[in-house]
């Protein structure tokens, strides 16, 4: 494939980035054994249902048991580097650019009302530590609670010695079990490098693994 060629020859010419590596001027390939293509497939989702701005995919496949995508490489700093030295006036502005982002990629209808990928697929989030490290898709927000308690009930729960924490888990299991509203779509890892800028303008927000 170009892209497994590209990765050995024009690639050297340029600084990665982490399991990101630059293939051109133009385009990146993230790609490693932890790389899904549920995060291609939610690229392609926000843009094709949202004006926020997102690398384009270009494509992406699985060989030997690594996942690429081959991703358009947006030019722009990270938050921290871009907006060093700005007046309050421009943080301002670009805080108010994102907040509408953020507002756009929230009213997004859920295709279902479980909680799930934007294809109906699994999950991946690195402070839920499992054996396996994607889970879901759940059928109901229920559902999903019970998976992050590993199905406790407090019907089976024996008395603690500390009653402080055994009303506190309780409160935990009662509020889960609660009503829920429907889930929403959102980025789950927005910080301030994976928020891009240039000449004070939002110009894309990446890593959207999970």
């Amino acid at each position: 494939m170009a892209t497994l060629v590209a990765l050995k020859t024009t690639a050297r010419f340029y600084k990665r980035y982490g399991i990101c590596v630059p293939i051109s001027k133009h385009k990146i390939v993230k790609s490693g054994i932890w790389v899904h293509l549920t995060e291609a497939a939610t690229m392609k989702y926000i843009a094709e249902n949202t004006s926020i701005a997102v690398p384009k995919v270009y494509c992406s496949f699985v060989h030997k048991g690594r996942g690429y995508i081959v991703m358009e490489l947006i030019q722009g700093d990270g938050f921290p580097t871009a907006t060093k030295g700005l007046p309050e006036e421009s943080l301002q502005n670009i805080f108010t650019q994102l907040k509408e982002m953020l507002q756009e990629l929230r009213a997004l209808r859920p295709p279902n009302v479980g909680v799930e990928s934007c294809v109906g697929g699994s999950l991946y989030d690195s402070r839920i530590l499992r054996k396996i490290s994607r889970f879901g898709p759940f059928d109901t927000i229920r559902e999903f609670h019970l998976y992050l308690r590993e199905n406790f009930e407090v019907s089976a729960m024996r008395k603690m010695e500390d009653a402080q924490d055994e009303e506190d888990l309780k409160d935990m299991v009662a509020r889960q079990d609660g009503p829920w509203p429907p889930p929403v779509f959102t980025h789950g890892d927005l910080n301030p490098f994976n928020i891009l800028v240039r000449d004070e303008k939002v110009v894309g927000l990446i890593d959207w693994e999970f």
